[in-house]
């Protein structure tokens, strides 16, 4: 075992290692204990049960797979922004084999409403950064949104269409790009 104090960081380090390696199914606190040289007793000290590993394990894969860097300082326009995410977090999933389709799956019942949480609290950074593009975005046509079509709910529409596109393992978006530079700027 190892002789100096680890970390939460590198034991979610570990975690995520695994998850990315092995699968998310194969994070447990005997696994984990094992590939981080630490006593399962130790492990314990740093999360209570298997659920709370796999919830902490989840939020950090969350933040990898979202981790886009900083763009806006780019001046993007809103539709390569759009395509500039889109190929980030392909990248991130591609870390971690099956985890859009199978994060869900891994956690236990009671567990499974701050898990949507933490899901929830990565998209809303998300929609947030996209909304600031698209607010700053100089072709964005006068007449573009109305009442009842707003930038909210456009973001999310364009979100969730990203996120299908990514679930069903696409190459790229540049015909959702295309709908949405339509959509903004016209038939220019």
């Amino acid at each position: 075992m190892k002789a100096s104090v680890t970390s939460k960081e590198e034991i979610l380090k570990t975690c995520c290692a695994l998850a990315a390696s092995q699968g998310l199914a194969s994070v447990n606190m005997r696994s984990v204990a094992k590939r981080s040289g630490i006593a399962l007793g130790t492990l314990y000290n740093y999360f209570d049960n298997k659920d709370e590993l796999l919830l902490a394990t989840v939020e950090q894969i969350w933040k990898d797979i979202f981790h886009t860097g900083d763009p806006l300082s780019e001046d993007l326009s809103f539709p390569d922004y759009v395509a500039y995410l889109f190929e980030s977090i392909q990248k991130g999933a591609q870390q971690y084999p099956g985890f859009l389709f199978a994060h869900s799956m891994s956690i236990a019942g009671a567990e499974k409403e701050k898990a949507r949480s933490m899901m929830e609290n990565c998209f809303c950074h998300i929609r947030q950064a996209m909304l600031l593009v698209l607010q700053n975005d100089p072709r964005v046509s006068d007449s573009a949104f109305s009442g009842t079509f707003d930038p909210s709910g456009f973001i999310g529409f364009v979100l969730e269409n990203m996120l299908m596109l990514l679930m069903q393992k696409e190459e790229n978006c540049s015909m959702l790009c295309e709908i949405i530079r339509r959509t903004l700027y016209g038939f220019e």
